[in-house]
């Protein structure tokens, strides 16, 4: 969650308040304020605003100033043409709404690779690839794309367990180890359920993948490696979870994409075999088409 979003939702106290008023107020004004300039401008004390940065997850001052800043930043300079959370207005004609949420979802993608770590992206990588096992889970939208997900693997011969947590995630711990690795997706990173789970199988040495939103989370605490999704949605206030499902949906891709990429040949051979093998069994003769774009070699 952003640190935007944590100062408008958790409880503070007034002077607590106070400063963190200022500081959605002034944003990237505070570049160069040290801690006893903060406090004289809020008429607070540092001891003030010590107590809040560790309320935020913060050692100190300076740690949740840098992370601060670089969320304004990035705040700043993505999403200009459109707002994420209401990308149309009542009085938009279909033709207008079409056009706005193609926008929304290219600005998306750009806003998304903007996010990808090269590090963090391989790590990504190679952990499901030395993996005997991968796992994922999430819940809702998440779930769904998941599961898409899932089906991508299969296609190349490769086994994703999914846990979605209606009740299978009492036995996941039975099934993991350190030999294993498990992709979390949430937006917040704060679902209980999720972060408990979480807890429980990096106890047990399974490798653990978040992906999640920018800014510190509960889910963030156990992962070996972190994806972030593009973040400028609300958690309720907005028509659809146009941005994240986009921004999910694309990590997915390049996660399965980088993987494919290990072994190409060996998974390409192995899409095209177990695709006529699906193709044959549910059509009883391989499907043809008129167009030539569509057409087998």
């Amino acid at each position: 969650m952003l640190i935007e979003q944590k100062l408008e939702e958790i409880k503070l106290s007034s002077a607590q308040q106070t400063v963190a008023q200022y500081l959605l107020e002034k944003r990237s004004a505070i570049e160069y304020m040290t801690i006893h300039e903060l406090a004289k401008q809020t008429y607070t004390s540092t001891a003030t605003i010590i107590r809040l940065a560790k309320k935020l997850g913060y050692n100190g001052y300076q740690e949740l100033k840098d992370d601060f800043l670089q969320e304004v930043h990035y705040l700043d300079t993505h999403f200009n043409n459109i707002n994420p959370n209401y990308p149309f207005d009542p009085t938009d004609n279909i033709q207008k709404i079409a056009g706005k949420v193609s926008m929304l979802e290219k600005e998306t993608i750009e806003d998304t690779l903007t996010l990808i770590n090269h590090d963090s992206l391989q790590n990504a990588v190679w952990t499901m690839k030395k993996s005997r096992h991968i796992h994922l889970c999430a819940i809702s939208y998440c779930l769904l794309l998941g599961q898409m997900f899932k089906l991508d693997m299969m296609r190349i011969g490769v086994s994703v367990n999914i846990c979605d947590l209606s009740g299978d995630e009492l036995f996941l711990p039975a099934l993991v180890d350190k030999k294993d690795c498990v992709i979390f997706i949430s937006y917040s990173g704060q679902i209980d359920k999720l972060c408990l789970l979480a807890k429980q199988v990096k106890k047990q040495g399974a490798k653990v993948i978040v992906i999640s939103a920018l800014g510190n989370n509960e889910l963030k605490k156990y992962a070996d490696c972190v994806l972030n999704i593009s973040t400028r949605e609300k958690l309720l206030s907005k028509v659809k979870g146009y941005a994240n499902e986009v921004s999910i949906k694309l990590i997915l891709d390049i996660l399965y994409s980088c993987f494919f990429a290990t072994e190409y040949q060996r998974n390409n051979e192995k899409r095209i075999e177990i695709s006529q093998f699906a193709e044959t069994s549910v059509y009883s003769t391989k499907r043809d088409s008129t167009l030539g774009v569509m057409k087998e070699e």
